[in-house]
């Protein structure tokens, strides 16, 4: 009799403004079987809305990509509010970090190690006992630790959190223009980050972050949910 393999759960995640006071990391966890036809969906409104390459926080500027962007976010929090998919979301106040606490360290190690904290105390907790976890993260050095560590984290998750061995299948960088998930998760944590470091309301980017926050449903970023919150779950991180 052939197996039965426990379903999958895909996340894709991106981490924004390493460099600012508030760094902000998370993404989209969704089911296996919805994974391409929302792949196809975001493809659609990228092709429709005249956008040539990606959708990416940071070459945002508004005029006509205003329509495009915004149908993106309305798209993405539908399936969040649906229970299609489930929002992850940390943020940090890295002037609280020592990033060179060991000799090589960076800001990008920071990264990685709550990158790893995400994976352990939320997608291992939610999903690693009854489903197999592919992760994608926006390939860069801020991700390139924790997609060596697969093995480690996977132990981990069976020992603390009682997950099934191997849960964590695959963590991988991918291109974000590969991956409209990845392109959703860059703007909502860059529209994040922006609130979080307070920076000016009254730009496109500004009108885009207050919209990603309106939608959310959520008053403040600052404010944390319940380590066990479904659909929008966020964690104000700590360093110790």
């Amino acid at each position: 009799m052939k197996a039965v393999m426990p379903p999958k759960v895909s996340f894709f995640g991106d981490a924004s403004s390493k460099n600012s006071d508030f760094m902000v990391l998370g993404g989209l966890a969704v089911s296996g079987h919805r994974q391409q036809e929302i792949e196809d969906y975001i493809a659609d409104i990228r092709e429709r809305g005249g956008i040539r390459r990606e959708f990416h926080w940071k070459e945002y500027r508004g005029g006509a990509k205003r329509v495009p962007y915004e149908e993106l976010i309305e798209y993405v929090f539908d399936l969040v509010h649906k229970n299609y998919a489930e929002l992850f979301v940390i943020s940090c106040d890295f002037r609280e970090f020592d990033h060179k606490r060991e000799p090589e360290q960076t800001r990008d190690t920071s990264v990685n190690k709550i990158y790893w904290s995400l994976f352990e105390y939320r997608l291992a907790a939610f999903y690693g006992k009854k489903r197999e976890i592919h992760i994608r993260l926006d390939a860069g050095n801020d991700c390139k630790d924790i997609c060596n560590m697969r093995n480690q984290l996977c132990a981990k998750a069976y020992r603390k959190h009682g997950a099934m061995p191997n849960c964590f299948r695959t963590i991988e960088p991918m291109d974000s223009k590969a991956s409209g998930l990845i392109q959703a998760a860059d703007l909502i944590v860059g529209g994040i980050a922006s609130q979080l470091n307070s920076n000016r309301t009254d730009t496109e980017k500004g009108r885009l972050a207050e919209f990603i926050r309106r939608l959310s449903g959520r008053h403040d970023w600052r404010d944390e949910t319940p380590r066990t919150a479904r659909s929008i779950n966020v964690w104000n991180y700590k360093e110790g």
